[in-house]
């Protein structure tokens, strides 16, 4: 029977409701149905017009489809709209009042939540309708992360996804495990949570889940994350990412948005960060999403502390005052770095007991061992002793370890060796920082590194690579401080010739197309660049940006910039790998590393920028090719994915690179994924009308 001859045939249009969602129930449910969705809203507003009671059948799929599309307010609609069924199916009214408490949860209100809850479980096992278990026992689980409580929400998930696979309700299995993932993601289990994960990803692959595989991707993005595996985490991210916009599920992009902007913090890339964050506090506010706002406003407050102190405490306060979905600790030792930084030692040391009694309480390892920093770096600052706080440093130490975190030991022993007064320690703590992805100027964001402050900085250093950032003496200068447009972006083209001479008729031309006699104001935005660099006029004008009647450049010699460190350390590394050198592999991380973003990604240049930029792009890839190649020969599996997908993520059309990844994935056994990746290059080969390599032929 179609959805149209059911609408149609029916007495009433809550009866037609009905009609639509047991016929098309799996598909609503599955999360990529907007067509179907919006003929149900139709209905339902003429349900209401009526003055009649949505029956708890279509409330309660209708409202679960637009719960798993992160809509809640709109699937709190219905539900509150089919409350009132007087006479309900006993299977649909325990899955209603499952699907109800889960969406109370989602939006941080637990108790009405838990409430829920204990009824569904009591009209579920009435009943004994195993989906309607599986249910029951996943809102249960909510409910209990939401308490704390992580006994009872083991139990309720291994007891939901018995009752899930006897139903053979593949959606639920999928979320199911997607959760357990999510709560070793929450405990610091990172390759604990991957297991699990891709126990989801298999199923995904053999079953139509709808958006609940782009969730599992979200969190094997977290748990990547937390790894330090940077690149496969952005692979992740771009993976949700894309199935949240193919299903115009505008409001779950709020989960990629966050975990996106995650991945440009623990890179320290500040402005990008951001920028990320307030796309998802922009999308959690729209969609009352508790799970994402609470941390994105605290990402948020992380990355504006050095450019912004008075807003970066404004948005820690807004995110302390939000509901929490699984307890606020991201919450708690944000504030806590973000006073630590401003030096409010009494109020750091406050956030930092609170953050570690409720990681204690929690069992979250990783947050656990942040917040053990926060107080040793509050206690050093406070009284000078470094004895105390060098043993609490240790014990975060062997967390970050037990956590498997690569990028947070290094940070641990960045700061450790600071305080032991070890300069060789800190500039090789530093040294595998940078190789793992993470930028030296990281300490812009709130955290231990910001706290610490930089070893030695140069004393002008010209970041091009993502958002333009240029620091002084280590400080970063803040957009409020370049009085003009021009100015900055004189700097920016100076930069991109790496410290090569340019003519100033080239560069006046540039800056003002179609312009007679720009010489003066040349003169004046050269005058200006040079008061940002040196804002207390310290040198003479030429030190940073020298200049003479036909030419100017920046200094090598006084200026760093970031895509001449690059391409000396890319250059070298290919040279090394076509000799056969055994040190071609480290020269290649190291490389690979510099270049976190593509030149001025995240600015609006005009097209002078683009022969720069594609250069310095094919640059990259070559070297992430070659790192990739030597990394399989030598059975580096993991690390050759995360490369591998990072090219991908810079070039989603080339072809070689797809079918790479799809093979190094299934000589790793790793067929889940590689299934996934397949799909991922099939559906870029389409856009192309290019017909793919078949998957049996990638060998």
């Amino acid at each position: 029977m179609s959805a149209e001859l059911s609408d149609r045939d029916a007495a009433s249009p809550a009866a037609a409701a009905e009609a639509l969602a047991r016929t098309y129930g799996d598909e609503l449910i599955g999360g990529t149905r907007g067509d179907l969705l919006e003929r149900a809203a139709v209905l339902l507003g003429e349900v209401l017009a009526s003055g009649s009671v949505l029956p708890m059948a279509a409330g309660w799929r209708i409202g679960t489809a637009h719960h798993y599309r992160g809509e809640y307010s709109t699937a709190l609609t219905y539900f509150e709209a089919a409350a009132a069924d007087p006479d309900p199916d006993p299977v649909d009214r325990a899955r209603f009042l499952a699907g109800h408490a889960s969406v109370l949860w989602a939006q941080g209100n637990s108790e009405e939540g838990r409430r829920l809850a204990e009824a569904a479980m009591e009209a579920a096992q009435a009943c004994g309708d195993e989906g309607a278990l599986g249910a029951a026992w996943v809102a249960t689980g909510l409910v209990s992360a939401h308490a704390g409580d992580r006994a009872a929400n083991l139990i309720a998930y291994q007891k939901a996804l018995v009752h899930a696979e006897r139903a053979g309700d593949a959606v639920t299995v999928v979320r199911v495990r997607n959760n357990l993932g999510s709560r070793y993601v929450e405990t610091g289990r990172f390759r604990q949570a991957l297991d699990e994960l891709d126990h989801a990803v298999a199923v995904s692959e053999d079953h139509a889940v709808g958006l609940a595989s782009a969730m599992v991707s979200v969190n094997r993005a977290e748990a990547l994350l937390g790894l330090g595996r940077l690149e496969e985490a952005v692979g992740e991210i771009a993976i949700a990412t894309d199935q949240f916009r193919q299903a115009d599920a505008a409001h779950l992009l709020a989960f990629a948005l966050l975990l996106e902007a995650d991945a440009h913090r623990v890179r320290g890339n500040a402005t990008r960060a951001n920028a990320k964050y307030r796309e998802a506090v922009e999308r959690a506010e729209a969609a009352g999403n508790a799970q994402v706002l609470g941390p994105a406003l605290a990402g948020l407050a992380e990355t504006v502390v050095a450019d912004d102190p008075p807003a970066s405490h404004s948005y820690a306060k807004r995110a302390l005052d939000q509901p929490h979905t699984v307890g606020d600790v991201i919450v708690l030792r944000a504030a806590g770095w973000i006073a630590l930084g401003q030096g409010d030692l009494e109020a750091a040391e406050m956030w930092a007991d609170r953050a570690l009694s409720e990681a204690g309480r929690r069992d979250q390892l990783a947050e656990l061992a942040d917040a053990l920093e926060l107080r040793a770096l509050t206690r050093w600052s406070s009284t000078g002793d470094a004895h105390a706080a060098l043993g609490q440093l240790a014990e975060a130490a062997d967390a970050w370890h037990e956590v498997g975190s690569a990028i947070r030991s290094a940070v641990n022993r960045i700061v450790t060796a600071r305080l032991s007064g070890d300069r060789g320690a800190e500039e090789a703590g530093r040294q595998a920082l940078n190789a793992l992805g993470v930028r030296s100027d990281a300490d812009r964001i709130a955290g231990p590194l910001h706290v610490i402050g930089a070893a030695t900085a140069p004393e002008v250093a010209i970041r091009t690579f993502g958002t333009f950032a240029v620091s002084v003496n280590g400080t970063a200068v803040p957009a409020s401080a370049w009085p003009s447009r021009k100015s900055r972006q004189l700097v920016q083209v100076l930069a991109a010739r790496r410290g090569r001479a340019m003519s100033r008729a080239a560069l006046a031309e540039l800056l003002w197309p179609g312009v007679q006699d720009t010489s003066g104001r040349l003169s004046v935005a050269l005058s200006t660049a040079r008061a940002v660099l040196d804002p207390e006029r310290r040198y003479d004008a030429d030190r940073y940006l020298a200049s003479d009647r036909s030419h100017a450049r920046p200094d090598p010699a006084t200026v760093s910039i970031d895509i001449v460190e690059f391409e000396r350390v890319a250059r070298a590394a290919l040279d090394a790998a076509r000799a056969g050198s055994a040190d071609a592999v480290p020269l290649l991380q190291a490389a690979a590393s510099l270049h976190p973003a593509p030149f001025l990604a995240d600015e609006t240049p005009e097209g002078w920028a683009e022969d720069t930029h594609d250069e310095l792009l094919r640059l990259a890839v070559e070297v992430k090719r070659t790192l990739t190649g030597r990394l399989v020969e030598a059975g580096e599996t993991e690390q050759a994915v995360g490369w591998l997908m990072a090219v991908i993520a810079e070039d989603p059309y080339d072809e070689p690179t797809h079918l790479d990844l799809v093979r190094v994935l299934s000589q790793a056994r790793r067929h889940g994924e590689a299934r996934r990746a397949y799909r991922a290059y099939a559906a870029r080969m389409a856009e192309l009308e290019v017909e793919p390599t078949p998957f049996d032929a990638i060998g």
